[in-house]
C-alpha cells in the first residue's frame, strides 16, 4: 500500500477511536449520573418512607394517648358522678337524722307529759307516782347531781356518756367509762346498760350517739330523753315481773344498781324460758 493511502488510514482510524472514546466517556458520565440520581431519589424515597412511617406511629400513638385520656376523663366524671352521690347521700342521712332528732324531742316531751298526766289521774299524792320519779330525776339529772347521790340514776350515766361524746364511735353502754361507778358494781352497771340497750328506740340512741358539741346545743332534750328511757325501765321492769300495773311508783328509783339486780333476774329467767323451749323443740 503507498505510503500516502496509509497514513490516510492510520489518520482516519485515530480520529474514529477519539470521537468513539469522546462519546463512550459522555455516555458513562450520563450514566454515572442517572446512577446517582436514582440513588439519590431512592434515598429521599426511603426517608420519606420512614418519615411517613414515624409519623403513623406518631398518630397511633397519640390515637392510643387519647383513647387513655378519654378513658381516665370517663373513669374521672364516674369517680366525680360517685362524689357526688355520696355527698346527696350525706346530705339525706343528715336531714333524716335532723328530722329524727326533732321527732325524739316531741316524743320525749309527750312521754314524760303523759307519764306525768297518769300519775297525777291516779294519785293525789305530789311525791307519789311516775310524775314524783319524773319530778325527782329531774332534779338530780346532772353529774354534780349524780356525784350528790349515793348511786347514781340510769339518766346521770346517760347525760355523762352524751356530754362527753363517749357513745359517739358506735361503743356499747357497758363498755363505756365512768369514774362514778366503782368497780363492786360493775356487774350491775352493765346488766342496768343492756337493759337501756334494748329498750331506747332508735332515735334515741341517735341523739345519744351524737358528738358532744351536738349534745351541748341540745341540753334540754338531752335531759329530757334520758328521763323517759330510765322511767322506760321501771315501767318494763315492773310488766316483766307481772305487776298489774305497770306504772313506776314514788319509791322506785332508777338507780343502775336497783335497775342492774331486776335486770339480771329479767335476764336469767329469760334464758331459763329460752332453753325450756328448745329441749322442748
Amino acid at each position: 500500500m503507498p505510503a500516502s493511502k496509509k497514513a490516510k488510514t492510520e489518520g482516519g482510524s485515530s480520529s474514529r477511536s477519539g470521537a468513539l472514546t469522546s462519546t463512550t466517556i459522555d455516555d458513562l458520565t450520563a450514566l454515572t449520573t442517572a446512577q446517582l440520581y436514582s440513588l439519590s431519589s431512592r434515598r429521599h424515597r426511603d426517608e420519606s418512607r420512614e418519615a411517613v412511617r414515624r409519623g403513623q406511629e406518631e398518630r397511633d400513638r397519640a390515637y392510643v394517648s387519647l383513647e387513655q385520656s378519654q378513658r381516665w376523663l370517663e373513669r374521672a366524671n364516674e369517680h366525680l358522678e360517685r362524689q357526688e352521690e355520696a355527698a346527696r347521700e350525706a346530705h339525706r342521712e343528715y336531714m333524716d337524722a335532723k328530722n329524727l332528732l326533732v321527732r325524739v324531742r316531741q316524743a320525749s316531751s309527750a312521754a314524760v307529759e303523759v307519764m306525768g298526766g297518769r300519775a297525777v289521774a291516779e294519785s293525789s299524792d305530789d311525791e307519789g307516782g311516775a310524775l314524783g320519779v319524773a319530778g325527782r330525776m329531774s332534779t338530780g339529772s346532772s353529774i354534780a347531781g349524780a356525784k350528790s347521790r349515793k348511786v347514781p340514776f340510769i339518766q346521770d350515766l346517760l347525760v355523762e356518756f352524751a356530754k362527753l361524746g363517749a357513745l359517739n364511735d358506735g361503743k356499747k353502754l357497758s363498755d363505756a367509762d365512768t369514774e362514778i361507778v366503782p368497780r363492786k358494781d360493775r356487774s350491775q352497771f352493765v346488766n342496768s346498760m343492756k337493759l337501756v340497750e334494748e329498750l331506747w328506740t332508735e332515735e334515741e340512741e341517735i341523739f345519744l350517739r351524737s358528738t358532744a358539741d351536738e349534745i351541748n346545743e341540745s341540753l334540754e332534750e338531752l335531759k329530757v330523753i334520758a328521763e323517759t328511757i330510765a322511767i322506760r325501765c321501771l315501767t318494763k321492769l315492773n310488766e316483766w315481773e307481772g305487776r298489774s300495773d305497770p306504772t313506776p311508783t314514788g319509791h322506785q328509783k332508777p338507780s343502775y344498781v336497783s335497775v342492774g339486780i331486776r335486770a339480771r333476774r329479767v335476764f336469767v329467767n329469760r334464758k331459763k324460758s329460752e332453753a325450756a323451749a328448745e329441749e322442748e323443740v
